[in-house]
């Protein structure tokens, strides 16, 4: 039987610590935009370097905090075992880092080169920077999944709240008091990283020792590769928009606004994620047929609570936007409810994806994904320039429609499981139609968006009840 109460206080701590850093920067931006300071402009380029830090982090991690996560299960009882496993992750993170601040150092001027937007062009000023902000983000990333497999909830408290508050208070003093524009946050990114980062490393290494394992690697670079092509193709459905927009830097900045307010959904979500795969993972080992109805029950509880929070936290960011932004950013509050909803998608990726990588079958994340990149650069070559950042919006709903029909037939071809497909399947779906509904009532018929927005959280919340009504009852009960 699954712990209830375990479960939802696992829940709320991952949860609450996997966003502390984006909830903070909720407090970052209102404080470093206004007619003075930063404007929807820098935005745009923040948008910019946001992209290259993850593609950064992407290279640098290789598929590796997958890896750790579930080559933990194999080594945890062995301690020998788990030390090679920690330290020659470690090892291989610092390395690939090593490797992409040489080539930006070398080939900086090449880089800029790139851009038509003179502050991007002197990428020797600030390309360093990119390379450690997304090589910090590779070794929290990769540490935290360990100590969230290893339930060791204090060190991932701990390293998650100074992580975020170090982050934040270095980007603020580099907007201040080093340059009042996109670089003084990037520099501060970096640097605000570097501190707890450089921590956690020696920590690890204390702890487990110097190794560099070629066995251990081998078996992780097998398992992380096809992992690593997907996340890259995971980059171009997130962030090959921004470049599309990037003629016009204001029109990106307000997209991108709304986009960063979604991150913290997407955090959380996340911290949803690593209350519930250990656990999926733990029943796996057992076994499908004897673990089925828990595996099916977290699941199901996995998508109600991604559900209500993305949708419950529309009008408040909204309203947030709305009082605390002078610029045109201001204007970010209306695209809140429908970038908002991509998480749901996102949320049944990660339920029929979450078996698939338990079975090792890495390999379909890449042609799924590519045929899902494929779409998503279509679409937006298409429809960007003509409709701007509604272009960009249509590619990515596009994009991840395919993404969950697809890894929801593959999962069932490697792992069926008898899923209640109305709570997993099309309840969620339904719901993104009627915010897509709901969006195009707001544009043709110039509905005020917080009336749209109130409509649609009224009808989504309700919906779950009813879904949910049985359930509720029970919990209610115990």
């Amino acid at each position: 039987m699954i712990n209830l109460k375990e479960h939802f206080k696992l829940t709320a701590v991952y949860s609450f610590f996997a966003a502390f850093p984006a909830l903070l920067q909720l407090i970052v931006y209102p404080i470093i935009e206004g007619e003075a300071r930063l404007g929807a402009t820098d935005f745009g380029y923040l948008a910019i370097t946001e992209a290259i830090i993850t593609v950064i982090f992407i290279v640098c991690t290789f598929g590796m905090a997958s890896g750790l996560a579930r080559f933990y299960y194999d080594y945890r009882d062995n301690q020998e075992g788990y030390n090679n496993l920690v330290s020659t992750v470690i090892s291989g993170i610092i390395g690939r880092g090593l490797l992409l601040m040489g080539i930006t150092i070398l080939f900086a001027p090449f880089i800029g080169s790139l851009f038509t937007q003179p502050a991007l062009q002197n990428f020797t000023e600030y390309g360093p920077s990119l390379v450690i902000a997304g090589f910090n983000r590779s070794v929290l990333t990769s540490l935290l999944a360990l100590y969230r497999n290893e339930k060791r909830l204090r060190i991932f408290i701990l390293v998650s709240f100074l992580s975020g508050l170090l982050r934040s208070g270095f980007q603020l003093t580099g907007v201040f008091f080093y340059d009042l524009s996109f670089l003084g946050y990037v520099h501060g990114t970096a640097a605000g990283g570097s501190v707890i980062v450089i921590t956690v490393i020696t920590y690890s290494y204390y702890r487990c020792g110097f190794h560099y394992n070629k066995h251990i690697l081998k078996s992780l670079f097998s398992f992380s590769r096809p992992l690593f092509f997907s996340d890259l193709i995971l980059w171009g459905l997130l962030f090959a928009d921004r470049f599309f927009l990037l003629r016009n830097p204001g029109e990106l900045g307000i997209y991108d606004n709304a986009m960063k307010f979604a991150i913290g959904i997407q955090l959380v979500i996340q911290g949803l994620t690593n209350a519930i795969q250990p656990e999926i993972f733990r029943y796996l080992k057992i076994g499908i047929k004897d673990k089925a109805s828990e595996i099916k029950t977290l699941c199901n509880l996995f998508m109600a609570e991604s559900i209500s929070i993305t949708v419950l936290a529309i009008l408040p960011a909204m309203l947030f936007i709305t009082l605390f932004y002078e610029t045109e950013l201001s204007l970010s509050s209306g695209l809140v409810p429908i970038i908002f909803v991509r998480f749901i998608l996102i949320s049944q990726y990660k339920v029929f994806s979450m078996l698939v990588i338990y079975a090792k079958k890495t390999k379909i994340f890449f042609y799924i994904n590519s045929v899902v990149l494929a779409l998503n650069i279509g679409v937006n070559w298409m429809l960007t320039p003509l409709i701007g950042y509604y272009g960009a919006i249509t590619a990515f709903f596009s994009a991840y429609f395919l993404q969950v029909v697809l890894f929801y037939i593959m999962q069932q071809k490697i792992v069926p499981v008898k899923w209640n497909n109305n709570k997993l399947l099309y309840f969620p779906l339904a719901i993104v139609i009627t915010a897509i509904f709901l969006e195009l009532t707001k544009l043709f018929f110039d509905t005020d968006p917080f009336l749209i927005s109130f409509i649609f959280v009224s009808v989504a919340i309700g919906g779950l009840l009813m879904l949910y009504r049985k359930e509720l009852k029970e919990y209610v009960a115990k």
